[in-house]
């Protein structure tokens, strides 16, 4: 006769190895850096286009400037969804740390016309921040891959080493000019496995920290 195990132990069981497997895998919280300042970027809204599609980094703010002599009026909003919108502010200038959907209503002073009423649409968005690492690189003069070095998009400041096995730093850059060429003080490194770890800030302010092995192929 067959032995039937309760639905409850079931459960106990699937419960026990879900637990597991999140211990395996935390989620890693995002840390903010205790230096980090914000900034401003202005964007004029003006111009010739009425749709306009702007990034910047999370954290920070965007100063939208919509002062010209010739208008008179000025409404900003933002969308709420729906098509409908959220009236924010009547002044000239109108800063904000939210992406989202924005638009500005103006009354325009326009020769030979009179009072012109125009509306421009403004979407506001994250810029990019993420890490890139070439897994392997070839050093041999021929001008293709003949370097290593991660790509950082969005970062404000990043430190970067590799070093082999026995925990030797073979090399160590502050600087986008400073690659890492396969070499150690003047001697070619042999065709391996190195470890590098990358550590630095994102232009939104966070931490970020990073370490693998890339390939030496000669």
């Amino acid at each position: 006769m067959k032995k039937l195990i309760p639905l409850f132990h079931i459960f106990l069981l699937f419960f026990s190895c879900s637990n597991d497997n999140l211990k395996d895998n935390p989620v890693e919280a995002k840390k903010l850096s205790p230096i980090f300042e914000a900034t401003t970027t202005p964007i004029h809204v003006l111009s010739n286009s009425t749709d306009i599609r702007e990034c910047f980094y999370q954290n920070n703010f965007v100063k939208l400037v919509g002062y010209e002599p010739s208008v008179s009026k000025h409404e900003w909003y933002r969308s709420v969804g729906n098509e409908e919108y959220k009236f924010l502010s009547s002044d000239s200038i109108f800063t904000t740390s939210l992406r989202g959907n924005y638009r500005l209503d103006i009354e325009q002073e326009t020769p030979g016309v009179g009072e012109k009423d125009s509306s421009i649409y403004i979407t506001l968005e994250y810029c990019d921040t993420y890490i890139d690492v070439p897994t392997s690189f070839t050093p041999d003069a021929d001008n293709q891959f003949d370097t290593w070095f991660p790509i950082l998009v969005g970062v404000s400041d990043f430190y970067v080493r590799v070093s082999d096995d026995m925990n030797n730093v073979l090399f160590e850059s502050e600087s986008y000019n400073t690659l890492f060429d396969g070499s150690f003080e003047g001697n070619q490194l042999p065709s391996g496995s190195y470890n590098y770890y990358i550590s630095g800030t994102y232009r939104t302010g966070y931490l970020f920290e990073q370490q693998g092995i890339i390939e030496l192929v000669r």
